[in-house]
């Protein structure tokens, strides 16, 4: 098979919705391309967790800490709130000045 050639087996298990075959090459230059950011990522990771990462589990603690807070407090007011509703319907579907 020539350079610049291809199969039809091959062209139909590689054929793109514009209509290119063959583009293989293309794909995994793009593939390389993806592992190098995603190495590039870690690396970056591991580097901002030696410089901080014990201030950014400080961080993390409080911001986590404060958020279990607010959602404890939304529960509860939630159910205060479904409380006063349930209270509030007794009240008016109850038979008045009897």
């Amino acid at each position: 098979m020539s350079e610049g050639a291809c199969s039809t087996e091959t062209c139909a298990t590689t054929k793109k919705n514009d209509g290119e075959c063959c583009n293989m090459h293309e794909e995994m230059l793009a593939l390389a391309d993806a592992a190098w950011m995603e190495l590039m990522k870690e690396k970056m990771k591991a580097e901002i967790e030696k410089v901080s990462g014990a201030h950014m589990e400080k961080v993390a603690k409080l911001v986590t800490e404060a958020n279990f807070a607010k959602w404890g407090d939304m529960i509860k007011a939630k159910t205060k709130c479904n409380e006063y509703k349930d209270n509030l319907n007794k009240l008016m579907t109850e038979e008045c000045c009897k």
